[in-house]
């Protein structure tokens, strides 16, 4: 099953997609969805909107995660409210069966890992996840990855007829 772990920035939005066989994770890419300034604002969520829904069905992602700010952040951005409404709007009516929204200490618990850990992974350290072409300071990219290794965890149920 395939999965997509989403963070949401108000100028871009990182996402990473997963693939789940037999127990096994495996990271099939990751991108960003930059945003353009010439739009406004309803123009600007009705194209992340788009291009998510395009990505959606054309991997046939069916669980996904968003990484949401964390509660004591002092410079909430209102753009990444909206983005991040907008995207879960999209969520109940795509492909995807179940997903999440999650701080670190959420995603954490889905990867059974350590918080510190996860922290440390998002600010650089390769010690949890080595992916060539990603940057220490790609931190969007970070945890977008680790968003999707966590949404990959997500139980489905099956309902058989």
């Amino acid at each position: 099953m395939r999965s997509i772990g989403i963070r949401v920035s108000p100028s871009e939005v990182n996402y990473c997609i997963t693939e789940k066989t037999d127990g096994v994770v495996s990271i099939l890419g990751y991108d960003k969805i930059i945003i353009p300034k010439a739009l406004d604002v309803p123009s600007q969520l009705a194209y992340v909107r788009t291009n998510l829904n395009s990505i959606f069905t054309e991997f046939e992602i069916v669980k996904a995660g968003i990484r949401v700010h964390e509660g004591n952040t002092m410079n909430l951005s209102i753009e990444r409210i909206y983005l991040e409404g907008v995207i879960q709007e999209l969520l109940a009516d795509c492909t995807v069966h179940r997903y999440f929204l999650g701080k670190l200490s959420s995603i954490a618990k889905l990867i059974e890992e350590p918080l510190a850990k996860v922290k440390e992974y998002v600010e650089g350290d390769d010690s949890l996840i080595e992916i060539a072409g990603v940057s220490k300071s790609a931190k969007g990219i970070r945890e977008s990855i680790i968003t999707a290794l966590a949404a990959s965890e997500l139980e489905i149920e099956v309902i058989s007829q």
